[in-house]
């Protein structure tokens, strides 16, 4: 194979297993509370191994083949570190056996405190990540409790500096803020005490009250309100205070003194990606396969027959793919599009649904154009998003001219 054959790609692998349901999160909720907490040992979790293991197997050779040779390698979930060692080098070992793992920009595993241990961090290593990821969300024991999350504060403290003694070079940790009625002085807590840790990225996100959890669920029945200007002045709080230490900002929600390969490749659509296992997604020759969620039987039975398929060009793909593309500060890349879709960018932008996303981002947010794509001022991205979200809601509030967001 010449050197000018080979193509770049983000090698994805989700494990649709936790330890807990959070409150807030959307990526479990078409997963049965019954599949999601399956342990190593249940018969329908080994299955999804093996079938795992055979779809890498297979797909992975098609892939090189083709001359594609893995940048950038990520496993999530769901919860990533709920394996077990003996599971983690299996399905290591299978990636390895088909794919060329050894000259990558970045190797990430996602990881729950509760799940953490010495002996699966250094499986891990093994395997070859070199950066952990880990969702903590807040320092707040309270806070974590309302959340749903499994782990403590002291828990998630104690999993940075075990990454960091096994090795780990590269330690993300996830934040949120803008929660309904979290003070600001919560906020400050939660974010100082994460600059306290060896971490070298933060990502920092708004609460979104996304369908089907039980967060939104209390909002609907009016149990607490989420009011924007609130949720922005968390967010530029928790901002200054990071790019005060030493985390500049360079996509919204993206702080940190090394940028992460990943959410920018798939963000800018950078390369193509392939995803394995059930609910995972990829891009490949222009085209978008998501594997449905909450279907591990059907998964477990044929890893091969269940992505759902549609062109990156289409109504249902393009414009979740824009909004990505729109939170970096280089934004939609005119060249990247066009090599990952296959179609002009003009026809991209002409899609309904796209055309209605610029319209909001040019009023709220100044979006620009120019020869080498769109973008928004980096000055504007945080409170234009965060506007779209509060848009986006079937019902605003009515008071403070709008600033409460009533979800349905």
């Amino acid at each position: 194979m010449g050197t000018d054959a080979v193509k770049p790609l983000l090698v994805y692998v989700h494990m649709p297993f936790c330890s807990s349901k959070c409150h807030f999160c959307d990526w479990v909720t078409e997963i049965p509370t019954s599949e999601l907490l399956l342990k190593e040992h249940d018969t329908a979790r080994e299955r999804y191994v093996d079938a795992l293991c055979r779809q890498i197997r297979r797909t992975g050779s098609e892939l090189t083949a083709a001359g594609y040779r893995p940048a950038i390698h990520y496993w999530g979930g769901g919860t990533a570190s709920i394996l077990s060692e003996t599971e983690i080098l299996r399905i290591g070992e299978a990636l390895h056996s088909v794919l060329d793992l050894s000259d990558l920009r970045e190797a990430t595993i996602e990881c729950s405190p509760e799940t953490v241990t010495p002996a699966k961090l250094r499986a891990f290593r093994e395997t070859g990540f070199f950066r952990m990821s880990s969702g903590v969300q807040s320092f707040d024991d309270d806070r974590l409790r309302r959340l749903g999350r499994a782990h403590r504060a002291d828990g998630a403290r104690r999993v940075f500096h075990l990454a960091a003694e096994a090795g780990f070079r590269d330690l993300n940790i996830d934040l949120m803020c803008g929660f309904p009625e979290e003070e600001l002085g919560e906020v400050e807590r939660t974010v100082r005490a994460a600059l306290e840790l060896p971490v070298t990225h933060v990502s920092y996100y708004p609460f979104r009250p996304a369908y089907g959890t039980v967060m939104r669920k209390q909002l609907r029945r009016g149990d607490h309100v989420i009011l924007r200007d609130e949720q922005k002045q968390a967010y530029r709080l928790g901002a200054r205070l990071l790019e005060e230490h030493g985390h500049p900002e360079y996509a919204f929600s993206h702080f940190g003194r090394r940028r992460c390969h990943s959410d920018l490749a798939y963000f800018r659509l950078e390369m193509d990606w392939v995803g394995f296992g059930a609910g995972a997604a990829s891009l490949l020759g222009g085209e978008y396969a998501a594997s449905p969620r909450g279907r591990l039987a059907a998964f477990n039975r044929d890893p091969f027959a269940n992505a759902e398929r549609d062109p990156v060009a289409s109504a249902s793909v393009a414009p979740r793919l824009m909004y990505q593309s729109l939170t970096t500060f280089e934004g939609a890349l005119v060249r990247n599009w066009e090599e990952r879709a296959r179609r002009p960018f003009d026809e991209i932008t002409a899609i309904p649904a796209v055309r209605s996303l610029l319209r909001f981002l040019e009023t709220a947010g100044g979006l620009r154009r120019d020869a080498d794509g769109l973008r928004m001022p980096r000055e504007r991205i945080a409170d234009a998003f965060i506007d779209l979200q509060f848009a986006s809601a079937p019902q605003e509030g009515k008071r403070a001219r709008g600033a409460a967001a009533v979800y349905g």
